[in-house]
């Protein structure tokens, strides 16, 4: 396989069909031309593997017939890249993790990459994600709405240990421009060095496999901040996200947990549970849990007591539990690697 341009876009797929038309019509609209498509589907059954084939014999695609998730289909997809690069050049490559539901305005990666070139201490950055809404299907691409909604302007990481996107649901007035620090990047479609992704590789993973999907980001980027590796939010980068479950943060935390119990389909319900144990477990610091456990224990008890509802919930933390053991290893690796103290950490906690 040929030597891939200076960025890879690493796009998973699982019947995401009705996304992809307008996905590669915007990535053909970008200004920067310098990256190499590769698509990972995890099993799709809508036609996806058909509309690939004969729409994009560009893109690099593996096929996956089993879906095996967001973390290993996305590993799969970096292992990949970084095959096609020769290794020392990867810390002047780059790899973008893209949704299927997402759009891109045509200066998006441009801004990225410049971002990325101007400051080579930073290990990831990411675009302000504004909420997209298809309004229509016509002539095979889905009319989308592109609003002025934030989606997410980066992670916020809470001394309750709850994570959200920054500014999601509020109107775009460019309150969040000025501020591009922050404790990590959603998911949706951030661009990593490569040689950050390499650095931070735990257990043998980029992204661990055990999360399968949800909370996978939120893992890596605080992974990222104890081994000292900066993430930036790049306001002039714009792209768009379809997004069926926005994300809350305001009113009683333990109320609305309880209330969202029934509103999550149970897979999701189970997975993100679960993962909430771990993302916490793997990656925080004992003392500092100690000092904001004022936070901590309302938030784990309204948790705990929504749970209780919700069958799926409990399924979620029994598994949590059978896989402690797994992740308190993995925080021994980490914890032998990190560059960044408890103390230090405490600033990203609001």
């Amino acid at each position: 396989m040929q030597e891939a341009k200076k960025i890879v876009i690493n796009l998973v797929t699982r019947n995401g069909l009705a996304f992809l038309p307008n996905f590669f019509a915007s990535l053909d609209e970008q200004s920067l031309k310098d990256f190499t498509v590769t698509v990972v589907d995890n099993a799709s059954d809508d036609g996806t593997i058909k509309w690939l084939t004969d729409n994009r014999p560009d893109v690099a695609m593996l096929r996956n017939f089993r879906n095996q998730g967001f973390a290993r289909a996305h590993n799969q997809a970096i292992t990949l890249a970084l095959s096609r690069w020769p290794e020392e050049t990867w810390h002047e490559r780059f790899i973008l993790i893209a949704n299927q539901d997402m759009e891109f305005a045509p200066a998006c990666l441009e801004e990225l990459l410049r971002v990325m070139e101007a400051y080579p201490e930073f290990a990831a950055c990411g675009p302000k994600l504004l909420r997209a809404h298809a309004v229509a299907d016509y002539d095979g691409r889905r009319e989308t709405e592109r609003t002025n909604t934030i989606d997410a302007a980066g992670l916020v990481a809470t001394k309750s240990r709850r994570f959200y996107d920054r500014g999601a649901g509020e109107d775009d007035k460019g309150q969040y421009d000025g501020s591009t620090e922050v404790f990590g990047l959603s998911g949706t479609c951030i661009l990593y060095r490569a040689s950050a992704l390499v650095q931070a590789k735990l257990s043998g993973e980029f992204f661990d496999e055990d999360f399968f999907m949800y909370k996978e980001d939120v893992d890596l980027a605080w992974r990222m901040r104890r081994l000292g590796l900066d993430s930036r939010f790049v306001p002039s980068a714009i792209a768009w996200h379809h997004r069926s479950a926005p994300t809350q943060k305001q009113g009683f935390l333990w109320l609305a947990a309880f209330f969202r119990r029934f509103r999550k389909p149970a897979f999701i319900n189970y997975t993100s549970t679960r993962n909430q144990f771990w993302v916490v477990c793997k990656n925080d610091e004992y003392g500092n849990r100690l000092l904001h456990a004022p936070w901590i224990l309302p938030y784990g008890f309204g948790r705990l007591t929504a749970a209780l509802t919700s069958w799926s919930a409990l399924r979620g933390y029994a598994a949590a539990l059978v896989g402690l053991p797994k992740m308190c290893h993995k925080r021994r690796e980490l914890k032998r690697r990190a560059k960044v103290s408890g103390a230090a950490m405490r600033k990203w906690f609001v």
